[in-house]
């Protein structure tokens, strides 16, 4: 008999009955985060088989539960029956071997929350069957195939649009003895992009019942379920039709909205009606490129028997197709002007108004004083160095505790790194107030050898960079630089704040471990996700010593790049979830 699991409660079983459970967390508008928890094992000595090292003597077997905001197109909930595949594999030292492999599971209930189970085909049940380090990936929606890619035409109708809304998520896990409530957070996104067609007419030009066609796309592509990739590899096709329009009466607006391949795009025609009237316009994309899980509106209005239009991206890069308006972005310092930063802190706070669109430098003192309005930015970047941020400049900061938190809690998202994550509990980002207080360094000068331990490498914050192993190299060791070796850290073990272990962690702070001191990833946090908690924001903070960005600007810096990508990612993945700024 299987025994269902909550992920609160601890149950003792027979090791033949053990259980992980998945648990999909609500996150962002389209953010699906799956969590898997596993149960004890009363009879922890006969876990392993004595001449089997790793293998564990009986399977620990998955089950699956869901909850979701807004998942596809068109839909908010999940429908019975609805289909996802899941694959897992294996890794024992660098080699990965394929153990589970698309393998299908439903939903048993219509609604907001639903407990996934096994198809019955004759489909293994996935399960645990070591403690080496699994790779799980799940899509949807799920199709019977034998080589892992799925072929599909984007010129669809409406309702056939869920049918292509690939979403895909990866995560790691691992089977810990005695761990009796192991969480894994595994995030979904979509791997398509996204077109909303809004159309006004402002005059009485006769278009009543005329279809509505785009051109400039190639729709014909395909979608591989083991990497999460959607490519275009089709003709470029200039007779796509969107409907029709349905009056002709001024002040009309209609809206159409399509899922589409990431495809480069030099130039979309849009026309209204057939040749002989002519109703047609061009309009080139910025960078001429639809990238995955953006999406892009096209406004066009018909006045004058003529059509304008124009197109944009929603400002929405990491997670969900988010509509708002690109916003301001703000970088936020101790001193009062960026000059007067510390060389570290300088080199950071540059790049960003350099690199990221719209943002500016924000003093402490400019919040403390009431001269900026922190709610209208969609994200901020607190960043301070350990020779500016130390004891004496607490006060400072303090000041403006009230100020950030409140912007925390009515929606803002935050990047806290280096000594801004001393912080946090201040701000109201952890649920219990906890902040790493497990730190030392600052005014060191050792080589800057160390690189960033990633404990998931498939969140999306390391989207695009390249690993070794779980590795993530921020500088180049052989070009002579020094580290202040700052280190910012959550150790459980650590008397002043202590926890059973990293879930324990988890569930008390509300956190979520991504990065960790490499030789003790079971006892210790430096980079984690603080998912929202009803109407906050998302926060990011990481106090790992890598992510120092003194001399990070030297063209000698071979590997610069890794550094200002971790900080793009980042900063687009938090921007994603500003829904109400």
């Amino acid at each position: 008999m299987k025994t269902k699991l909550s992920t609160l409660i601890l149950s003792k079983l027979t090791f033949s009955s053990l259980k992980l459970t998945f648990t999909l967390l609500m996150l962002a508008f389209t953010t699906l985060t799956l969590t898997f928890t596993a149960c004890s094992n009363d009879d922890e000595d006969n876990i392993l088989s004595e001449d089997e090292g790793k293998q564990l003597a009986h399977p620990a077997v998955v089950d699956f539960s869901a909850g979701i905001t807004t998942r596809v197109t068109t839909s908010s909930e999940w429908e019975a029956g609805d289909l996802v595949g899941i694959s897992a594999s294996e890794i024992a030292g660098t080699v990965s071997t394929p153990k589970y492999t698309n393998i299908q599971y439903k939903a048993d209930i219509a609604g907001a929350s639903t407990a996934f189970s096994l198809v019955e085909t004759e489909q293994e049940e996935i399960a645990y069957t070591s403690e080496n380090d699994m790779i799980f990936t799940a899509y949807y929606p799920y199709t019977d195939n034998k080589d892992g890619v799925i072929e599909a035409n984007t010129a669809t109708t409406e309702e056939e649009q869920k049918k292509i809304d690939f979403l895909f998520a990866s995560s790691k896990g691992k089977y810990i003895e005695g761990n009796a409530n192991q969480k894994i957070n595994f995030t979904f996104q979509h791997k398509m992009a996204r077109i909303r067609l809004k159309i006004k007419v402002t005059d009485t030009t006769p278009i009543e019942n005329k279809s509505i066609i785009l051109g400039g796309l190639i729709h014909k592509g395909t979608f591989n379920i083991k990497s999460g990739i959607a490519s275009a590899n089709g003709n470029v096709e200039n007779d796509w039709s969107l409907g029709n329009l349905s009056s002709t009466a001024s002040g009309t607006e209609m809206e159409i909205v399509r899922i589409i391949y990431p495809q480069n795009a030099e130039s979309l025609d849009l026309r209204i009606g057939n040749e002989d009237d002519n109703l047609k316009t061009s309009f080139t994309l910025f960078g001429n490129k639809f990238e995955p899980n953006n999406s892009y509106t096209i406004n066009a209005e018909v006045r004058n028997g003529k059509i304008h239009a124009t197109i944009t991206l929603d400002n929405n890069t990491i997670e969900g197709w988010n509509e708002n308006e690109p916003g301001k972005k703000a970088f936020i310092g101790i001193a009062d002007n960026m000059e007067e930063l510390t060389e570290e802190a300088k080199a950071a706070a540059t790049w960003m108004i350099h690199n990221i669109e719209n943002s500016e430098y924000i003093s402490i003192n400019q919040i403390t004083e009431n001269n900026i309005n922190l709610d209208g930015y969609k994200m901020i970047w607190a960043h301070f160095d350990w020779t500016e941020a130390n004891t004496n400049n607490d006060a400072i900061i303090d000041n403006a505790n009230e100020a950030i938190k409140s912007y925390f809690q009515t929606g803002g998202n935050i990047l806290a790194s280096r000594d801004a994550a001393r912080f946090i509990g201040k701000w109201g980002i952890s649920q219990n107030g906890s902040y790493p207080k497990n730190n030392w360094g600052g005014n060191e000068n050792v080589d800057f050898n160390k690189s960033l331990y990633c404990n998931n490498i498939y969140h999306p914050i390391f989207n695009n960079i390249t690993f070794n192993k779980h590795w993530l190299p921020l500088h180049a060791e052989d070009a002579g630089y020094k580290n202040s070796n700052r280190v910012l850290q959550w150790n459980i073990n650590d008397e002043t704040e202590k926890y059973d272990d990293i879930n324990a962690w988890q569930t008390a702070t509300g956190g979520i471990q991504l990065g960790s001191d490499s030789g003790n990833s079971d006892t210790t946090i430096r980079v984690a996700e603080f998912p929202s908690r009803e109407n906050s924001g998302k926060a990011i903070v990481i106090g790992d010593p890598s992510f120092e960005w003194k001399n990070s600007n030297e063209e000698s810096n071979s590997i610069h790049n890794n550094l200002t990508k971790l900080a793009t990612n980042t900063i687009s993945y938090l921007i994603g979830q500003s829904n109400n700024k």
